[in-house]
């Protein structure tokens, strides 16, 4: 009999991909586009960690996502220098707000 907690893992995965997505499309506010963001990279995580627990090469991919989680943390710390930069200039953390920071 299979595992299910790959094919379980994987379906996670993909709620956590598609809930980011949506953050990420509404674009309302730059936190939550930040948020959506790190919540995408959650469910890539996730899938690397349940695709090397099915071919049995966890160490691979606890190594690919130990990097991921490096390159999500140097995003996020510029991504929020950028907003606070943002919200300093304009007063509000808002997407519509960016357009008016030409020149």
């Amino acid at each position: 009999m299979a595992d299910p907690l790959p094919a379980l893992s994987v379906g996670f995965a993909f709620a956590f991909f598609a809930l980011g997505l949506y953050a990420i499309a509404s674009r309302e506010s730059l936190v939550r586009v930040l948020l959506g963001l790190v919540i995408m990279t959650k469910g890539v995580a996730l899938t690397f960690i349940a695709a090397g627990y099915a071919l049995n090469q966890s160490g691979t991919a606890q190594a690919i996502v130990f990097t991921i989680i490096a390159i999500e943390v140097a995003v996020a710390a510029l991504a929020l220098a950028m907003m606070i930069n943002v919200h300093r200039k304009t007063g509000v953390v808002d997407v519509k707000s960016i357009r008016g920071l030409r020149g």
